[in-house]
């Protein structure tokens, strides 16, 4: 009988980006201090543009982030309702900056539909991903 919680390609590559997306988020400010017109962590469409906001937020959201990787990495079943939350969290993110960020600095179109490709993919794609393998998440 083969085993039902196996990870699969899918989460496995979900859950290495989540971690990525983590140390991205923890190094916020050192990325902010390299560049602060293009770069700040952005929650619930405000970018945060000091360097301690980015201290102090760019951890925090990382540490979410991290724990959402290693919540899909070993199928845990707390990973569930995590995922709905963040699959809420994206798309309310994305609407929200780009409704408060109007200006010349807007990038075209296509660049939007992209990373909301990507962005809609990680986050509402996984979530429907674990909703429908709940099989697959541990039950200890």
């Amino acid at each position: 009988m083969p085993d039902q919680r196996q990870r699969g390609a899918f989460l496995t590559v979900v859950a290495i980006l989540f971690a990525v997306l983590a140390v991205s988020n923890t190094t916020k400010a050192l990325q902010f201090l390299m560049n602060p017109s293009h770069l700040g962590i952005v929650i619930f469409g405000v970018r945060f543009e000091s360097v301690l906001a980015n201290v102090l937020l760019g951890p925090l959201l990382g540490a979410v982030l991290a724990a959402y990787a290693y919540g899909l990495w070993t199928l845990k079943p707390w990973v569930a309702p995590l995922s709905i939350v963040y699959a809420f969290y994206v798309p309310l993110n994305l609407v929200l900056f780009w409704y408060r960020n109007i200006g010349p600095e807007i990038p075209p179109l296509r660049f939007i539909l992209g990373y909301l490709a990507i962005a809609l993919t990680g986050s509402i794609g996984t979530a429907l991903y674990l909703a429908y393998h709940r099989e697959k998440l541990a039950r200890t």
